[in-house]
């Protein structure tokens, strides 16, 4: 892998590259036939299970410089992807014109939550020429999480640091790794995941800290995170469920307690509950007495849809809840698809405001199985709370100090507009490995033509890490 050129060797070709974009709308043939659902899985050429991926230098390319995009294709940057595919020919054109990094091979990653996706790590070859469309265009955007703050991010750098060979280290020199992300990796590193996915296995769960150490022996990382608040990211973050019960007629909004079942195939999967008065609300009896009432069944019968949902709620203006235990649990009714597989889920639950998340597998092939889901006493409220702690996970504060324990802070770099990613990217490399510094990057962007408001948000994403980069070099000096 990595023969070959973007543009052979034509420079004019790379030049005009510069600063262009291109459609994406009809690239992702793979991802569409997965959405049609007559493809269910990841593509093999981005299968990693039992795979090493190389980046070998040759007489073509005798000294590689390995860069990998990693790309969140959950719910909340579900977009990266298309992003990165329509910049793709402007990154590659500015590598070749500026020579910031010799011999380019780029791998594409594309992160999911293996608690809740089933394509949750995809990984391409290591290319230098028009196979890296190809791979790309075999991505899964699967657009899926599982509303928790957190991603797998940890898969992929475990993969990274134990399953990539890289003939530039040998050089002395390391690869580049650029996470795109909005939320925290998994504290620790999951032996079942590794081995579903990967193929390794653990004796015992691995620290996320000691993971990125050992990917830090390969690679440069690091994160481009929105400078968006998290309040402007929020709409995203739990846009799913609530996408899917406003298109089923179900309600979201303004209940005194309610209970949401969301999951990811033709399948039926039903919600129940049974209440402190003994009331078992399900398909079977919707409306409770008690006010409870079932307004959303999908696939019931049928398959529906890929994107089911089922909702028991308590609305306000309805009859309160009464006050005492509620026992919710998750039943599967029957199979849709023509594979009988594991059914991964989720459930939120609402009360007075506040929300939890509960993520279950639904074993293989066992019609008529219960999964308990919550258990709690419920006591009443005046009023339904703002839901201020519902995405305390997401909080800025919270995802950079998570990141900032696994990679250096000013690592982290934060843009306003995602498009600008790709100039980030070049920025960083270029001041990593000492060939500019930020006043040389502005200068080297403005005679590539890239627009003022480009370069102010790119400038403003890398000053933390040039200053630190200018000063450990200025410190290296003096003690020569």
């Amino acid at each position: 892998m990595g023969g070959g050129s973007w543009f052979g060797g034509d420079v004019r070709r790379a030049e005009a590259a510069i600063g262009s974009q291109r459609e994406s709308a009809r690239a992702f043939r793979y991802h569409d036939e997965v959405q049609t659902g007559r493809i269910k899985t990841v593509h093999d050429d981005l299968n990693i299970r039992g795979k090493v991926r190389e980046c070998r230098d040759s007489a073509e390319h005798p000294a590689t410089t390995p860069i990998v995009i990693a790309m969140d294709v959950t719910e909340s940057r579900g977009d990266d992807t298309r992003r990165i595919y329509e910049q793709l020919p402007a990154l590659l054109g500015s590598l070749e014109v500026s020579g910031i990094a010799s011999d380019p091979e780029i791998m594409t990653a594309a992160i999911g939550d293996a608690h809740a996706d089933k394509a949750p790590i995809q990984v391409s070859q290591f290319e230098s020429d028009e196979r890296i469309d190809r791979q790309l265009e075999k991505v899964w955007m699967e657009k899926g999480g599982g509303g928790s703050g957190q991603e797998s991010y940890e898969l992929l750098a475990y993969y990274l640091a134990r399953k990539t060979e890289l003939d530039s280290v040998a050089r002395g020199v390391k690869g580049f790794v650029f996470f795109t992300g909005d939320e925290s990796p998994y504290p620790q590193v999951s032996p079942a995941f590794v081995h579903s996915y990967i193929g390794d296995r653990l004796p015992a769960e691995l620290p996320t800290v000691e993971v990125f150490q050992e990917l830090q022996e390969k690679y440069h990382a690091f994160l481009i995170f929105p400078r968006s608040t998290m309040t402007e990211r929020l709409h995203s973050i739990d846009r799913e469920i609530r996408q899917r019960l406003d298109a089923a007629g179900g309600e979201y909004r303004n209940c005194y307690l309610r209970a949401t079942l969301i999951w990811n195939d033709f399948n039926d999967l039903d919600l129940h509950v049974r209440t402190p008065s003994g009331e078992h609300i399900y398909f079977g009896d919707k409306h409770g007495r008690c006010g409870g009432f079932l307004d959303v069944d999908r696939n019931a019968g049928r398959a529906e849809t890929r994107k089911p949902v089922e909702n028991i709620r308590w609305k306000v203006g309805d009859s309160k809840p009464q006050p005492g235990t509620y026992e919710f649990w998750v039943n599967t009714f029957a199979y849709h698809e023509s594979q009988v597989e594991e059914i991964p889920f989720k459930v939120e639950l609402e009360v007075g405001g506040r929300i939890e998340t509960f993520e279950g597998v639904m074993p293989k092939g066992r019609v008529g199985h219960n999964e308990p889901a919550f258990r709690f006493v419920y006591e009443p409220v005046s009023d339904v709370a703002p839901k201020q702690d519902a995405h305390r996970a997401y909080a800025d504060e919270v995802v950079l100090e998570n990141w900032s324990k696994l990679i250096p802070a000013e690592q982290i770099l934060r843009v306003a507009d995602p498009r600008n990613s790709v100039e980030v990217m070049l920025g960083a490399i270029a001041i990593a490995r000492g060939l500019f510094d930020l006043a040389q990057f502005e200068d080297d962007m403005r005679k590539r033509r890239v627009a003022k408001a480009r370069r102010d948000d790119v400038i403003e994403a890398l000053r933390a890490f040039a200053e630190r980069t200018a000063s450990v070099r200025v410190d290296e000096t003096l003690f020569e």
